[in-house]
């Protein structure tokens, strides 16, 4: 059995509950269905805020602390949240929380479900156990956040659920990949970062991995590891992908001849280029232009 207590609330809190029945005549639409809130609030100082769930809840719950901090119980391992941290409780979960007595939590709480929240659900999962929960609740996150519950204090008009459904998944990348969302400029220490501009100005020069890996002052083995770790690919395979870009924008629009391009690009087997662009564009840069060319004619 539920049991919540937060005695006779939280001053300045906030509080919005979408009734099961708008729930209910919405999750026909799939533009509703995939991402949708059932839930969403904000308790500022709660004091006493305490909550046993051991059947779990049907949705899922966001939990992000700005200050004080609590203790987050979930299917029998044990959480301390403090201020910059979230926690999710995955859907039909058992779990129990409540804030510190003395340092009492302020949050901001939301819970939802969609048939496509799964595979999000799970990657900001896999942070929380991995204790990769650390995010200032700053910026554009918060003005989504207080978006939505100004929104819906307007009402549940169809239009406003369905905009709050469709922009739930770009909300949630925030956590996922919080630089990208935050459109900070941090190019100057990131070393990656640094390594793709490095990658970007030499476009037109045969790198090596080592020679990429001194620019970052790091062992050819670490920075590697460090490269594809936070880009998927090797940095090799990074540059080819750069240039392969590179080799598109020049095709589309200007006359050069696939050899010029090719050899602009530091290649010198022209055949080699050609086809490492039909290997990731899937037709060759002769068949990649005249195809531009013939779309052109249908636009017009």
């Amino acid at each position: 059995m539920e049991s919540v207590e937060k005695l006779e609330g939280f001053e300045g809190q906030v509080r919005i509950v979408i009734p099961p029945l708008i729930i209910k005549e919405n999750v026909k639409y799939q533009q509703f269905n995939s991402f949708y809130l059932t839930d969403i609030g904000y308790y500022p100082k709660a004091k006493n805020h305490y909550c046993d769930r051991p059947n779990g809840c049907p949705e899922h719950i966001l939990l992000h602390c700005v200050d004080g901090r609590g203790v987050v119980k979930i299917d029998q391992k044990e959480y301390l949240l403090e201020a910059n941290e979230f926690i999710l409780i995955p859907a039909n979960t058992p779990h129990f929380y409540h804030a510190n007595f003395n340092m009492p939590w302020t949050i901001y709480w939301m819970h939802f479900y969609g048939s496509h929240t799964s595979l999000i659900i799970e990657e900001i999962y896999k942070k929380v156990q991995n204790e990769h929960n650390k995010l200032t609740f700053e910026g554009e996150l918060v003005n989504i956040f207080n978006r939505y519950c100004r929104l819906l204090q307007k009402g549940y008009s169809k239009e406003i659920l369905k905009y709050i459904s469709m922009s739930l998944p770009n909300f949630f990348s925030g956590y996922l990949f919080p630089d990208l969302f935050k459109n900070i400029d941090n190019t100057d220490t990131d070393v990656v970062d640094k390594s793709i501009l490095f990658l970007q100005d030499n476009i037109g020069n045969r790198l090596g991995l080592k020679e990429i890996a001194d620019n970052s002052n790091l062992s050819v083995s670490h920075f590697s590891k460090l490269f594809r770790n936070r880009t998927g690919y090797s940095p090799i395979e990074y540059l080819n992908h750069l240039k392969i870009q590179k080799a598109c924008y020049q095709l589309q629009f200007s006359e050069k001849r696939v050899s010029i391009i090719s050899f602009e690009l530091g290649f010198e087997d022209q055949y080699y280029f050609s086809r490492l662009f039909k290997e990731h564009m899937g037709v060759s840069p002769v068949h990649y232009r005249d195809s531009l060319k013939t779309d052109n004619k249908k636009i017009h």
